[in-house]
Order: C-alpha cells, then sequence, then structure tokens
C-alpha cells in the first residue's frame, strides 16, 4: 500500500465522509475511489487537486511529504 492510499483512507475517516461521499462530490464512481484507497490507482494531478479541495487537506500531506495535518 502507498502512502496515498494510506493518508486519503485516515483523511476520509478523520472527515466522516465515506468513499461514496467523496466520489459524489468530485463527480467519480465509488469504484476508483476504492482503488485509490487500496493502492491499486494513483490519482491525476487534476483529480488529486479535487480531493484535495473536498477534503480541506494539503496534497503535501496526502502524499505524505508533510506529516502534519
Amino acid at each position: 500500500m502507498n502512502k496515498f492510499s494510506e493518508q486519503l483512507k485516515e483523511c476520509l475517516r478523520t472527515s466522516n465522509i465515506t468513499q461514496s461521499e467523496l466520489a459524489r462530490k468530485i463527480n467519480m464512481s465509488q469504484s476508483v475511489i476504492n482503488n485509490y484507497c487500496t493502492g491499486k490507482r494513483e490519482p491525476t494531478l487534476d483529480v488529486l487537486v479535487l480531493i484535495c479541495k473536498t477534503l480541506n487537506e494539503s496534497a503535501d500531506y496526502l502524499l505524505g511529504i508533510d506529516k502534519n495535518k
């Protein structure tokens, strides 16, 4: 599992947002979000920006560059 998938799952948990809710908010399928969470896929830059804005989180944190929220 990659750092992005770990951080994304943590952000979803602490934000109390389900994969389905995130998918709906960024206009993607839940299966794509699940693939991000399991490390099977990584988002494009455009999708990463949408996820960051939706979760109110920095890309540095989601990518594991910055350990602090």
